[in-house]
């Protein structure tokens, strides 16, 4: 079923839709059944991660608004769309993801200088350790769907849901230690889980941001163009390659070289050519193609 709307609807804020609900979906499945245990086993801490669980709707609320704006078609103000919305978001869940693990840094560091002595309840860790299979199954959806778009927006979604998943199985973890007498290891172990989310986040942030303000064109799209040109034997060389990412659409310019004896009928057509071609070998793309005469490019 999956497949068959995946076929139908190529578009990527469909991409962008279905892990922002089935996260939404996801996240109060786990509420109901954490909130409800807890009532049934007199669980303050299941309570407790109940409505942790259902706070995590906030950040695939982001996900859900962020391609609902970013799909807008452009207007006077924003001519090439308002896709890099969908980056703006990606920043937000990044600082999200930073503000949750200091967060589960503080209360690891309380775990470690006063440990918890607990009796925990067998349901307990057993939910604990549910919640974070769950979790990782939802992290590896948006991981997915993120290669299928390449979405900077749901692999931090991703990252949020391995964070929460990785802070029940220390929690599940810890009561299983606790029950063996050793109560601060689960500490440990989260401090070293928060060392590696802040890594994920700022890694997030700093290739976001060097997105956003403008990087040179990847090798991939490099060698698209240098294939289609190498089938179009008019077409001598090409330079000043400049590649603008607005997320769901590409603004790419580049300048090829056509010998000096051709008409200009006939170095248009050729650059229509090339712009059609590369607009089939490129998604979602708009091609600008400037014509120079052979050994005559410009400062």
């Amino acid at each position: 079923m999956f497949k068959n709307f995946v076929k139908n609807n190529q578009s990527r804020e469909y991409y962008g839709y279905i892990e922002g609900w089935v996260s939404i979906i996801g996240n109060i499945f786990l509420f109901v059944v954490k909130f409800a245990s807890g009532i049934i086993l007199k669980s303050i801490s299941l309570i407790a991660e109940g409505f942790h669980s259902l706070s995590d709707v906030l950040t695939s609320l982001v996900v859900i608004i962020s391609f609902k704006l970013s799909k807008k078609p452009p207007d006077e103000k924003h001519p090439f769309g308002h896709g890099r919305i969908e980056k703006i978001a990606t920043l937000i869940i990044a600082f999200l993801l930073i503000f949750a693990s200091i967060d589960l840094a503080k209360i690891s560091i309380l775990r470690i200088i006063y440990p918890k002595i607990v009796n925990p309840n067998i349901f307990v860790i057993f939910f604990m350790f549910f919640s974070f299979f769950f979790k990782e199954w939802m992290t590896k959806f948006s991981f997915f769907l993120s290669k299928k778009i390449n979405s900077k927006i749901l692999i931090a979604d991703g990252w949020h849901h391995r964070l929460d998943g990785i802070a029940s199985l220390i929690v599940g973890i810890g009561l299983i230690f606790m029950k063996i007498g050793i109560y601060f290891l689960d500490g440990i172990l989260g401090i070293i889980i928060v060392c590696f989310i802040l890594w994920i986040s700022f890694d997030l942030i700093r290739k976001t941001s060097s997105s956003l303000i403008g990087e040179a064109p990847d090798k991939e799209i490099i060698k698209d163009i240098d294939e289609v040109i190498s089938l179009t034997p008019e077409i001598i060389n090409f330079h000043d390659l400049r590649v603008h990412d607005y997320g769901n659409k590409k603004i790419i310019s580049l300048h090829i070289e056509v010998e000096k004896n051709l008409s200009l009928k006939q170095a248009h057509d050729i650059a229509i050519f090339l712009q059609n071609k590369l607009k089939e070998k490129i998604d979602n793309s708009e091609i600008i193609v400037h014509v120079d005469p052979s050994g005559e490019k410009e400062d």
